[in-house]
């Protein structure tokens, strides 16, 4: 006699439905695996972009400090030194609005008399805080002169007078004959005014 034998296993509705979704199921993670890889390889990329960009604000920063440092070698020297100080004087004069071209021209031509005349003004010295001027006069005549000369002696705002040249110019062909004087005197900056 023959036994025949049927193996076979009957599948439920639950392997049935398992093996429909092992498909799409599988389709699906590989599409996540593809993005996820995508994601990973673009972050790989920016990372070595930032890493290189990095690297470049590394070199500028080196070179900029290497730049400042080469500056500040410069401005040790001593020339620069020296540039420095006299600006810085200069700044704390503008600071101090201690010496004014303006307002010292305009008390010299106070001390002048009618018939005399500046005919110009240099700072012969620059040393604080009473700097030396050198003041041109062209006169018609000695007593203006001397007149010019008491009045600065007598102003508040000037010293130590020194007449430098005194002379007659012009004549003849040239037109009348003028006394010309060049002297020197301390100008107290911060002196006030005698008319004032």
């Amino acid at each position: 006699m023959k036994v025949y034998l049927n193996l076979a296993v009957v599948r439920d509705r639950r392997e049935r439905y398992s093996l429909a979704w092992a498909i799409p199921a599988l389709a699906l993670s590989l599409m996540v695996l593809a993005w996820l890889a995508t994601t990973a390889i673009h972050d790989l990329r920016r990372s070595h972009q930032i890493q290189r960009s990095l690297a470049e604000v590394r070199t500028q920063d080196a070179a900029m400090r290497d730049k400042e440092t080469h500056l500040q070698q410069q401005i040790e020297r001593p020339e620069f030194k020296r540039m420095i100080q006299e600006t810085e004087f200069v700044n704390q004069l503008i600071s101090e609005k201690q010496f004014s071209l303006t307002e010292l021209t305009f008390k010299v031509s106070k001390l002048l008399p009618p018939s005399a005349r500046l005919n110009g003004l240099a700072l012969a010295s620059a040393s604080a805080p009473n700097p030396e001027v050198q003041f041109a006069v062209m006169a018609k005549d000695e007593v203006s002169i001397e007149t010019f000369l008491d009045n600065l002696e007598g102003s508040k705002e000037f010293d130590d007078v020194i007449i430098k040249t005194q002379g007659f110019r012009g004549g003849s062909t040239s037109g009348p004959q003028e006394v010309a004087l060049v002297c020197t005197a301390r100008y107290r900056a911060g002196a006030p005014t005698s008319g004032n």
